[in-house]
């Protein structure tokens, strides 16, 4: 039978819970798209050196799964800041850092990454005359990337970009490996004193199938913007 009593008393907390899995997946996804827009940009102009660099972090971090990156990030990285500060002659105490600060860098690497082949691939999919047209009319190559090829460049990559969002936002429940206590965390913990793991997971999937709604539904929003946007560029 279903703790229907169970059901409700969680809720409360498990509600509290949806901040660190937003800031989780929102802290990724804004760092991360950033730096992936920054290797793509890299990448598509074949800057030396540091493209092939690019390159080799990318095909690594998408052969890696996000929860080796986590365990990486949580054991392995203090390990190595206190190494490092013991060589250059200071004890560096990685102790007080929260664990949610390393699933966090765990998630960016793991989102520039994959964001970095979506805007790639999106960059290159705007008609290069676009530049061109934009250097007749005297304006600059900045002025012209972000006025112009970057805001096509986004309608394209967006429905991806949505895609790779809503994955990130369920992906946060990894972190509970590491000791962040977010939806699936304390689900699990609400549920082990009763063994009430069926009522815990069926709360679990239907707050990640709001927040994923939710989320569908704004990235369609602005998907909508932008694709009006690209059909007045290159009309």
């Amino acid at each position: 039978m279903i703790n229907f009593k169970f059901i409700l008393e969680s809720i409360p907390s498990l509600i509290g819970a949806i901040p660190i899995t937003l800031l989780m997946a929102f802290s990724a996804a804004i760092i991360g798209w950033i730096l992936g827009l920054g290797i793509a940009l890299i990448r598509k102009n074949k800057v030396p050196v540091v493209s092939q660099i690019c390159a080799v972090f990318v095909s690594f971090m998408r052969g890696v799964p996000i929860i080796i990156l986590l365990y990486i990030a949580y054991y392995a990285l203090p390990i190595a800041i206190y190494n490092y500060g013991v060589s250059i002659g200071r004890e560096i105490d990685t102790s007080t850092v929260p664990a949610v600060i390393y699933a966090i860098i765990a998630l960016v690497l793991d989102q520039a990454a994959y964001s970095s082949e979506i805007f790639r691939s999106a960059l290159s999919a705007v008609d290069e005359g676009q530049m061109e047209a934009c250097y007749s009319v005297g304006m600059t190559k900045s002025q012209a990337l972000m006025r112009i090829i970057l805001p096509q460049a986004m309608a394209i990559a967006l429905p991806n970009l949505g895609g790779l969002f809503l994955g990130l936002v369920k992906g946060t429940s990894l972190a509970y490996y590491v000791g962040v206590y977010e939806i699936t965390a304390t689900a699990n913990l609400l549920a082990m004193p009763a063994l009430n793991f069926i009522e815990a997971y069926i709360m679990t999937t239907l707050i990640y199938e709001i927040l994923s709604f939710i989320f569908n539904k704004c990235f369609r929003q602005v998907e909508n913007r932008f694709k009006r946007f690209r059909a007045t560029a290159t009309a």
